[in-house]
């Protein structure tokens, strides 16, 4: 996919911010990113039937979830993680404080 140089300069404003925000790096920034991708893939393959079983299913999503949460307990600030499984948005959302089921919206969205 290509972007045009708006695109590309307005993303990169939202990742500095962002990064900011969470006092992470561009870099833990992207790595969250292309892992959020991938388990966004995961969630569509699910609500598209793709998957034989729910174990199938329940393997990845836990392989992914467990590598990114492992990765941001190795960042410097505490971060708090929030995985929206409806593959029709983004799919992780981090914050310095906990986030709730009805608030998620409030924490940075990773994308």
């Amino acid at each position: 996919m290509t972007y045009t140089k708006q695109e590309r300069e307005e993303y990169n404003i939202r990742r500095e911010r962002a990064c900011k925000q969470l006092n992470i790096t561009e870099n833990e920034y992207n790595w969250l990113r292309r892992k959020g991708e991938e388990l966004h893939k995961v969630y569509e393959n699910n609500c598209n039937g793709l998957y034989k079983t729910e174990q199938e299913y329940n393997l990845l999503v836990r392989d992914l979830e467990y590598k990114i949460n492992v990765y941001k307990q190795e960042c410097e600030e505490l971060l708090y993680v929030y995985f929206q499984t409806d593959p029709r948005g983004a799919t992780i959302y981090l914050d310095t404080k906990p986030i709730s089921d009805s608030s998620y919206n409030n924490a940075t969205c990773i994308y």
